[in-house]
């Protein structure tokens, strides 16, 4: 059961975001247009669930993001004395966070009210956030808890996957990841390594086999060799201490080298592949950038894997700035690897230039069985064109 819908309410550059999500969202637009914020939002309750599980605040810096202070976060024009909000909408429930700081320099902001809209018997609860006597485990007070069972909301923000488009480049040796809670890759990828060490023998899903050792680690490496002929991996635990190595094999008949010996592309799409292949059915990916440092045939590949991902019923939120990636998932519209219901495409504008334009700020294009969009906006993967149009002298 995948989410719905995501909705922000003066949240960075967005006064108000009402986004339907699918099995496969594409986020796509000029910089600074927002739609790293869409991504971040979910990261930052996953970091809250996660960094404290008894929180009754958003925890705006910790491993995974640095956002800053209230101030960097919440408009301060158009939401003064107003509760930001981010909501959550599933098949069964919708949950809203409303968070209000009249101090615009902490780094935290505090709970206001929590709200769950029960589906099922279309029943409201609301809990006022009192910071002393309410109860709040993993971002929802615990009389909710125990009353609903909110694995679709509350155990999918806890073991939610964020990838940021900062990953670590090439290291001599990684870190273990000892943090007693669900394990991930990273934020920046920098426990990819450990995980393939720690998941090495974990099944991948069979729909996303291409290989007939079921295992992660040869799954992984099985999927790297369709991005880089010849490539192989090994992971390797340091005796005695809390590291591991990562070696790469780029030929057949080579040796292992260390990542600094073979390239960013390698490594920057290591963490990407192994995040998917080692997530579950229901788990929910967040993915900057998956095309950094790759080859544009191979940033066509990442996108026609991410939509074979998706298929499965993982969740996967991708925000990209190639052209490439659209046009593999527009692929795999076409060889019916996805329905077009399943798959939702937006384009961000810069408030101000949407509100000069009048134009929305986020446009969404429809996909056909085709692969064909409905509409292609200005500034939305047509520097090609202009390009060639410019030395054809057509303009």
């Amino acid at each position: 059961m995948i989410w719905n819908r995501l909705q922000l309410d003066y949240f960075k550059c967005f006064e108000k975001l009402s986004l339907p999500l699918a099995n496969l969202t594409l986020l796509s637009g000029v910089n600074s247009s927002g739609k790293s914020t869409v991504l971040q939002t979910l990261a930052l309750l996953n970091q809250t669930a996660t960094a404290n599980e008894w929180s009754h605040s958003l925890l705006l810096n910790g491993s995974a993001l640095s956002l800053g202070t209230v101030g960097d976060v919440i408009d301060k024009n158009k939401a003064r004395h107003q509760a930001a909000a981010i909501e959550i909408e599933t098949e069964k429930y919708k949950c809203t966070w409303k968070c209000l700081s009249e101090d615009r320099s902490s780094y935290t902001i505090p709970f206001e009210e929590i709200t769950l809209l029960d589906f099922t018997d279309n029943q409201k609860h609301q809990c006022v956030i009192d910071q002393q006597n309410i109860i709040v485990h993993r971002l929802l007070p615990e009389a909710l808890s125990a009353k609903l069972p909110l694995s679709d909301i509350k155990d999918k923000i806890y073991q939610l996957t964020y990838l940021g488009a900062e990953r670590l480049g090439p290291r001599e040796t990684y870190k273990i990841n000892t943090v007693d809670r669900h394990d991930t890759v990273g934020s920046h990828g920098e426990y990819t390594p450990w995980y393939l060490f720690a998941h090495r023998e974990d099944d991948v899903h069979e729909s996303l086999r291409i290989t007939k050792n079921t295992k992660l680690l040869q799954q992984t490496e099985a999927y790297m060799r369709l991005f880089f002929p010849g490539v192989s991996i090994r992971v390797k635990k340091v005796t005695d201490i809390n590291l591991v190595t990562l070696g790469i094999k780029t030929s057949e008949g080579g040796d292992y080298h260390s990542p600094q010996n073979v390239g960013y592309g390698l490594t920057h799409i290591l963490p990407v592949l192994t995040a998917c292949l080692g997530a579950k059915i229901g788990d929910i990916i967040l993915i900057e950038n998956p095309e950094v440092h790759l080859h544009p045939a191979a940033q066509a590949n990442i996108g026609l894997f991410l939509a074979k991902v998706a298929a499965t019923g993982i969740q996967v939120i991708v925000e990209t700035h190639s052209d490439h990636v659209l046009n593999g998932i527009r692929r795999a519209a076409k060889e019916k690897i996805l329905t077009p219901e399943e798959v939702a495409i937006y384009f961000f504008r810069q408030r101000e230039q949407a509100e000069l334009q009048k134009q929305p700020q986020v446009q969404e294009m429809l996909v056909d069985a085709e692969g064909n969009l409905d509409d292609w906006p200005q500034d939305f993967f047509d520097q090609f064109d202009k390009d060639t149009a410019y030395f054809a002298g057509w303009e």
